[in-house]
């Protein structure tokens, strides 16, 4: 739906004074928004986000500001290229073992990092370590674990072995190497100092790191090329504010990109005679999380109530526009999504049903059973675009149903550690996003390192271990489907959603290829006309 104004006629003169001052709002908007005294230079290519980057070195970077930041700033051994092909990055080459157990990498020689310290073999070796140390607590810890041993051959060569044969083993060598220099040991902490003044080998070095932007400016000593010689990134969470910047990308004070518009303004470009809308697909879902550590939501009955009470379809359309509503912990694209489970329909009547059945009964408007009221506290990211209106929109659906949600609002740095760190959360409402296909173990594992909702299902445990054992595709693809059906019957979270997301790019900027996940792998190859 479009907006439309009202019909009261203005004279020019008037229309033109109005235009005048839209302009000059605008202008102080951007100013304000980035800082600019100036014209910044043609050859700066700046772009929003709508969080701040949580950490800049690789292991840590679990939401996209960060995986984008990085892809920028460090390189892998090799990296796929926008044919789908294995292209070497910091390797040259590389040779798989006839009985597919072990590779060997030749690396790229005259490589330095950002500090002028030159990129080897132990580098490699050290990232791999480092990944593997069991105080390096991070979600994708489970991509290293194929890794069995880690031979460094000479200054410019290393060898890895598996746990199993692999087919097309240089495909799993896609992570960021860092640098073995900057760390006195393999056990790295979140808070480790690198996070915010990173040193990596690739293209772009970071010249400043603020609460309000990140800037980055192109490696002098870089062994490579690239045509955009500096990258301004700015936190801008009003998501308002990143069109209207992105409506004046043709002047010096907008931006070049918007990385996911929202589909309530697709409609301004669609006809745009600035900007372009290019697809953008990534492996991720949405969804309402239950601290299990809480005696109600430890509950699967009051876990379902809320799951029937919550229209999906509704919350989904007003709010965010065109995606798919899910039943598990997969998009429709991954290969274990199972569709013989439907998602549970919308049905008020039911919800209140179960809570009755269960014990808890309505007074004053707020189901209760003894001295246990259905009252949560629902944590909040606030700078993540759509939370406000999607909890308001999930308060008032639950709130029919006798159950009151009150929101806590906090910001970026503190929702982690509220609810990742602290245990300090009833429900919470979130992304998880996946590189190429959904490893789910750290989620719902009881020992998972991602499992901050505390679940515990013996069964659940029993098959993901399973699945870590097994080297028959075929057999780990249907064992997924089987953890799908279970995970939709116990419901640790209410899986909510994946949308279909196109970013907003100018048309000033040429030779763009958007990678799934990884948005800059390609940027490199990107140019931005004057």
């Amino acid at each position: 739906m479009r907006f439309r104004g009202n019909n009261q006629k203005q004279s020019s003169s008037e229309a033109s004074g109005v235009k005048m001052n839209r302009f000059l709002s605008l202008v102080l908007l951007v100013c304000a928004l980035f800082g600019l005294s100036a014209p910044a230079s043609a050859q700066i290519f700046r772009y929003p986000e709508d969080t701040r980057p949580a950490s800049l070195l690789p292991f840590f970077a679990e939401d996209m500001s960060s995986v984008r930041m990085v892809e920028l700033i460090f390189e892998s051994l090799v990296f796929i290229n926008k044919r789908g092909d294995v292209e070497g990055g910091l390797a040259t080459g590389w040779e798989v073992a006839p009985d597919k157990q072990s590779i060997r990498f030749t690396l790229r020689e005259g490589v330095q990092w950002h500090d002028g310290k030159p990129f080897t073999a132990e580098d490699v070796a050290f990232t791999v370590h480092a990944a593997q140390d069991p105080q390096t607590i991070f979600n994708a810890k489970g991509k290293y674990k194929f890794i069995t041993e880690v031979q460094v051959e000479g200054r410019f060569s290393i060898r890895f072995k598996f746990d199993k044969p692999i087919n097309e083993p240089e495909r799993r060598f896609t992570f960021k190497i860092i640098p073995k220099h900057a760390f006195s040991g393999t056990a790295i902490s979140r808070k480790d100092a690198f996070s915010r003044k990173p040193i990596g080998t690739g293209v772009y070095m970071v010249s400043k790191y603020s609460l309000r932007s990140v800037s980055l400016q192109i490696f002098p000593n870089y062994w490579g090329q690239a045509k955009i010689t500096g990258i301004l990134m700015q936190h801008t969470p009003d998501k308002s504010a990143q069109i209207n910047l992105l409506q004046y990308s043709g002047t010096k004070s907008g931006v070049q990109a918007v990385v996911f518009v929202p589909p309530k303004n697709i409609p301004l470009f669609e006809n745009s005679d600035s900007v372009v809308l290019e697809p953008y697909h990534t492996v991720s879902w949405w969804y309402m999380a239950y601290n299990h550590n809480n005696p109600s939501l430890a509950n699967r009955a009051v876990r379902e109530a809320l799951a029937y009470a919550i229209n999906r379809e509704e919350l989904l359309e007003a709010n965010l526009g065109r995606g798919d509503v899910l039943s598990g912990p997969f998009t429709e694209s991954s290969p274990f999504y199972n569709f013989e489970v439907e998602p549970r329909a919308y049905d008020e009547q039911r919800a209140a049903q179960i809570l009755e059945s269960a014990g808890y009964k309505l007074q004053n408007g707020i189901r209760q059973k003894g001295k246990e009221k259905l009252e949560f506290r629902f944590v909040l990211d606030k700078e993540l675009a759509s939370n406000q209106s999607l909890f308001l929109g999930i308060q008032a659906q639950l709130k029919k149903i006798g159950v009151s949600v009150k929101p806590q609002y906090v910001d970026h740095a503190r929702y982690r550690e509220l609810v990742f760190s602290q245990d300090n959360f009833d429900l919470t409402l979130n992304v998880w996003s996946f590189e190429e296909v959904e490893d789910v173990y750290p989620l719902f594992h009881s020992k998972g390192v991602m499992n901050f909702i505390h679940y515990r299902n013996a069964e659940v445990d029993k098959l993901l271990d399973q699945a870590k054992g097994m080297h028959d595709y075929k057999q780990y693809k249907e064992a997924m489907k089987r953890l799908h059906a279970m995970l939709d019957k116990d419901l640790p979270y209410f899986f909510l959603w994946s949308l279909d997301l196109y970013s907003g790019i100018s048309k000033q900027v040429k030779n763009v290829f958007i990678q799934p996940y990884y948005y800059f792998t390609s940027f490199k190859e990107w140019e931005l006309n004057p």
